[in-house]
């Protein structure tokens, strides 16, 4: 009983040890989707922040109070929207960093490092902004309101220029995953 016990354990780890430069070569062709991810969650914040310069503006203009808070809570509801899409910045910038790693790819690497630190500060910026809607929305008065969403678009066109570096970032990474330099790294097929 024992001998057939061994004997299926060894054919599992001969299976084992023969699929896994297969599993890893997978891996390996997964980074591009990952880079992807993160280049098209850059971009979305860049779009949600376009929208969100909608509402700021026209509470900029309006001078009455119904329309200006109206206004107000759907520019709180995209600094949310952007504030999560950051959130998915990072964690896919991390995931594709640790996926970058395992491959031992070292331009990627590189690249993805300097997206995880523009994703971060994309991150901390979209947070400022998001408790600067929620104090316009609480505010009491127009010229509050107008104060702190002013204060929130300066902190998103701030985060502005992080995505658009998220995002290059990604792109130079994802260059760097040509089929070529993942043959010489030996990790492509």
């Amino acid at each position: 009983m024992k001998t057939i016990t061994l004997l299926q354990l060894g054919r599992c780890l001969i299976c084992f040890i023969l699929l896994s430069p297969l599993s890893a070569s997978g891996q390996c062709e997964l980074i591009k989707r990952d880079i992807e991810n993160v280049r098209s969650t850059a971009i979305e914040v860049l779009q949600l922040s376009d929208t969100l310069e909608v509402f700021v503006s026209a509470v900029d203009r309006t001078r009455q109070y119904r329309t200006a808070r109206s206004n107000t809570r759907k520019a709180q509801i995209y600094s949310g929207e952007i504030l999560a899409a950051a959130y998915r910045a990072v964690a896919r910038t991390a995931e594709a960093r640790q996926r970058a790693e395992n491959c031992g790819i070292a331009d990627i690497d590189r690249y993805l490092t300097k997206a995880a630190g523009s994703a971060e500060k994309v991150k901390d910026l979209a947070d400022r902004a998001f408790g600067y809607s929620k104090r316009a929305y609480a505010s009491r008065s127009l010229s509050g309101m107008q104060n702190y969403l002013q204060k929130a678009l300066a902190a998103i066109r701030e985060a502005e220029s992080a995505a658009s570096a998220t995002a290059y970032a990604a792109s130079e990474a994802h260059f760097s995953t040509s089929r070529e330099v993942l043959v010489a790294a030996g990790k492509g097929p």
